[in-house]
């Protein structure tokens, strides 16, 4: 994560930052042949989203959601639709 951080740039502002890294990710297909590099940038994103709307940001939940599903293709999750109901229903607790 750190050398995508060093490719945005450091920015103070979190928001400021995923707008960078997503645009970053847009306009650089090589980030998508590094599995490991584009599977850091994602998991960066989804957790800083659900880190904001867990802080109240609920403007960002739309996009959160978004970053949930990216997520789940990104790591090859099993997108079954069954399987991503029971997965729902155990991560609620």
């Amino acid at each position: 994560m750190e050398r995508l951080r060093s490719l945005v740039g450091r920015r103070e502002n979190r928001l400021d930052f995923l707008r960078d890294l997503v645009s970053l990710l847009l306009s650089r297909e090589e980030l998508y042949s590094n599995d490991a590099l584009f599977r850091d940038a994602v998991e960066e994103v989804y957790s800083i989203l659900k880190s904001e709307v867990r802080a109240g940001k609920f403007e960002l939940l739309n996009a959160y959601e978004t970053a949930v599903v990216l997520r789940a293709v990104a790591f090859n999750e099993n997108l079954d639709v069954q399987a991503l109901l029971r997965k729902l229903l155990a991560e609620m607790g």
